[in-house]
């Protein structure tokens, strides 16, 4: 049955608050710290154990033929529930990014090719400033889930009950995806491939649970989209460059977001990405003849670069030419 917008809204909402009293929050949850300007972590917890419970009872309701057919032929609701799933039975990292540090990627152009992207760890859940990046509903992004597939791996089947999710053939490609709820709980996910120095960008996927009223300009809604995975893409590129600067505001950790070291109160310490991060202004002057007005605030926008590095300059490393804020 469709829905409207504040419908699909209210509906959401309980769900989350029954996911919450799931075995599956209790799973997912972990008590970081809160973190001024971006939403607590229980936040993501009980949007990801509402996919995990809505998925069992249904298990439970619907024919197994019907719900693997829906599964099957929905990609968005599949790897929404395939990437819940996994941050449920597996240790994961949780990373702040800083808002400086998300204001210079937002102000900084990806690189037409990437080679030699390193990933830190398999998967894990980036924290985005409160409010940065809203969709054309006017729906916050708090949150991006995402997950490094080499070339030749197969995921583990997912079981539920009597429902198997058997996961598709080895990747023939390397490959990243990504996966986000926003607070609507519409969920996008999509995955991009790093063929070489290339990235092939896969169809989009919108789970919006057939709300009436939302937004239906697909251009919109790509540009949202590779917002999101510039700023995904932006940070792996920094913390291959920058390893050192993941820390929690006051303890340095060496163990790429795995920490079980609390606070006095006991709450998780959070790693913020970008902590030691200072972005770069200028300031313009004109002479006092001149009869030209100072040059309006604005950004000199960034980019990435790949330089050649030791003996007979065979190796290369990527380096990040900062935005700078003109001006300001």
């Amino acid at each position: 049955m469709n829905s409207t917008l504040a419908e699909a809204k209210v509906i959401y909402r309980q769900g989350l608050e029954r996911a919450k009293r799931s075995h599956w929050y209790k799973k997912l949850e972990r008590r970081y710290r809160k973190v001024d300007g971006y939403e607590p972590f229980f936040t993501v917890s009980k949007s990801l154990a509402y996919q995990l419970f809505i998925f069992e009872s249904f298990e439970s309701e619907v024919p197994k033929s019907v719900l693997i057919n829906q599964i099957t032929s929905d990609f968005s609701w599949t790897l929404t529930i395939c990437s819940a799933w996994q941050l449920a039975h597996n240790p994961f990292p949780v990373w702040w990014l800083h808002k400086n540090l998300f204001n210079a990627f937002d102000e900084s152009d990806l690189p037409k090719i990437i080679a030699d992207l390193k990933m830190p760890v398999p998967f894990g859940i980036i924290m985005l400033p409160r409010d940065r990046i809203i969709n054309p509903d006017g729906d916050q992004c708090d949150w991006v889930f995402f997950q490094h597939l080499p070339q030749g791996f197969k995921l583990p089947d997912i079981q539920f009950g009597s429902i198997t999710i058997s996961s598709d053939m080895p990747a023939k490609y390397d490959q990243l995806r990504w996966v986000t709820i926003l607070r609507s709980g519409v969920a996008y996910v999509n995955t991009v491939r790093l063929l070489g120095d290339q990235i092939i960008r896969g169809d989009f996927e919108i789970n919006n649970g057939r709300i009436l009223g939302s937004n239906e300009d697909l251009n919109l809604e790509e540009q949202f989209l590779l917002r999101i995975e510039k700023i995904v893409i932006q940070t792996l590129l920094y913390l291959q460059i920058r390893p050192d600067d993941l820390t929690t505001p006051a303890i340095s950790t060496k163990n790429q977001g795995f920490s079980k070291k609390t606070s006095k109160n006991g709450f998780l310490n959070p790693l913020i990405i970008g902590q030691q991060f200072q972005p770069k202004t200028e300031r313009v002057s004109t002479s006092p003849h001149s009869i030209h007005a100072s040059p309006r605030t604005h950004w000199r926008r960034g980019h990435w670069r790949r330089v050649a590095l030791g003996e007979q300059r065979q190796e290369r490393e990527w380096r990040w030419i900062q935005p700078v804020l003109v001006n300001g």
